[in-house]
């Protein structure tokens, strides 16, 4: 884990748990994102890496002016959250709460992603078959992201988190040329 993930475990963990004693995560997952897209911003970004938030005269006026950039779109403990997050001078990691909030709660709505590429468009029973076939071998439901990417030659490759299946032409030829090389 990085730094950065490590600094903002806390509070993404705290998020979570707020938001789900609150029955209000997708609320809270949507203020994350505006606060990380926020935090991402270069000008933003800059501020934020320039400012020594403990201490600092003008670290209250810039998180003031990161709340009224999200204006209506954070409700009052979200604004709370973030005020606490600049006062410990931990803004830069708002992209990570994010990240580890949505990890949180994905696993707690036993959900995951799954992204196909292939050479060509899935046909929808191809889909219907691929997502019964994931959600049984990895016991989550699973939404699909289907991609095309022509350089596979043939066949798919899948990736559902830490499961990479790949089942592409171009990889079956490497993995025969290399045993015929031994």
């Amino acid at each position: 884990m990085s730094d950065l993930k490590t600094i903002a475990q806390p509070y993404a963990k705290a998020a979570f748990d707020f938001a789900l004693a609150n029955k209000s995560l997708d609320q809270w997952a949507y203020m994350l994102m505006t606060t990380a897209e926020v935090a991402s911003q270069p000008v933003i970004l800059q501020e934020i890496k320039e400012i020594d938030f403990k201490g600092a005269k003008n670290a209250e006026a810039f998180t003031q002016m990161f709340l009224d950039i999200c204006e209506g779109l954070l409700d009052e403990h979200c604004q709370n959250f973030v005020r606490v997050m600049a006062e410990n001078g931990r803004l830069i990691v708002l992209p990570d709460v994010l990240n580890l909030f949505m990890e949180m709660k994905a696993d707690f709505e036993r959900t995951i992603e799954a992204t196909v590429l292939s050479v060509e468009p899935l046909t929808e029973e191809q889909k219907v078959n691929l997502v019964k076939a994931l959600e049984k071998r990895l016991s989550r439901t699973v939404e699909l992201d289907c991609q095309i990417d022509e350089s596979l030659v043939g066949g798919m490759l899948i990736k559902a988190g830490e499961l990479v299946i790949d089942g592409t032409l171009k990889s079956s030829i490497n993995r025969l040329a290399s045993s015929l090389q031994a």
